[in-house]
């Protein structure tokens, strides 16, 4: 028992059961405490000669044991934005169409198919415009379908503009990585690596990078193990599939939806900064289809 006369208030807790905790730490430690009510609650007492230890030893206690708070920005979810999804099944059927017709006697998947030797030898554009090349209808049609399940569900988090500048950068950096890996005769078309691409993305934004917690539960691990298992079920069918593409796309995604949730801000609420994603997006697909015109040999 402690001479409470010339012990030291160490702590003064609002309950009993939280002040026996303290006291059970102390004891592990073998500094003896007592605890004493008062009209403001329990209070912690120590002698003198533990008291530094003994509040070295609490502090301890607390860091290790209290989370922080959740910094995590939390939005509502927009209704999925079906001008954008309208724009992505153009896009694609446009350019389908033009090389299924060869318009303008343009040879379109030459011309724009990502092509590891070219792309190393400087030809940057292509792992942009394979994204909008299909070898026929059914490749087509699977990226239709996929496709717009993953961008309405991203234009509900990011809005419009800044979904479809996401998608498209995801898209072209896993391109860009899968021509780093290849042998320089292999080429590779289709709007999946950005499909793909939006998995991560959604993966990514799912899992809160910021919580300083991250990965501790299984629970944490739900986002990104449900992104892997899409990859695994969609991405590696038989048959022409670049699985490598598919696999760059979702890193990239989950590494540039990793860059938007370490940003937190309501990107939705912006419109000024979706407008700008708009254009951004429009002015690289653009620019990257009226470069490989014109090495073609063709005005774009």
């Amino acid at each position: 028992m402690l001479n409470t006369s010339d012990s030291i208030l160490l702590r003064r807790c609002a309950q009993r059961q939280e002040a026996d905790v303290y006291a059970l730490v102390l004891s592990a430690k073998g500094i003896g405490s007592t605890i004493v009510a008062d009209p403001r609650g329990f209070s912690l007492l120590v002698e003198p000669k533990d008291a530094i230890q003994a509040s070295y030893e609490l502090t301890a206690y607390d860091t290790e044991n209290q989370r922080p708070p959740q910094r995590r920005l939390v939005q509502k979810l927009a209704p999925p934005n079906l001008g954008l999804l309208l724009a992505y099944w153009l896009a694609l059927v446009f350019f389908f169409g033009a090389s299924a017709r060869r318009t303008f006697s343009v040879d379109w998947l030459a011309t724009g198919a990502a092509q590891t030797g070219l792309i190393r030898a400087g030809e940057w554009w292509r792992v942009v415009t394979a994204l909008f090349l299909h070898g026929d209808g059914a490749h087509l049609l699977n990226n239709l379908a996929f496709g717009a399940i993953f961008i309405l569900l991203l234009s509900q988090v990011l809005g419009p503009g800044m979904t479809a500048l996401s998608v498209l950068l995801a898209g072209a950096l896993g391109n860009a990585l899968n021509a780093m890996v290849r042998m320089p005769d292999h080429n590779s078309i289709g709007a999946s690596t950005a499909v793909f691409g939006a998995v991560g993305l959604l993966a990514a934004i799912r899992q809160d990078w910021r919580s300083g917690h991250a990965f501790r539960t299984l629970r944490d691990w739900a986002p990104l193990a449900g992104g892997v298992m899409l990859l695994a079920f969609l991405g590696f069918s038989e048959g022409r599939t670049d699985i490598l593409a598919h696999v760059f796309g979702f890193l990239a995604g989950i590494g540039l939806g990793a860059v938007l949730v370490w940003k937190e801000r309501s990107w939705l609420a912006d419109r000024a900064l979706q407008w700008k994603a708009a254009l951004a997006t429009v002015a690289l697909i653009a620019a990257s289809w009226g470069l490989a015109l014109a090495v073609a040999g063709l005005e774009p």
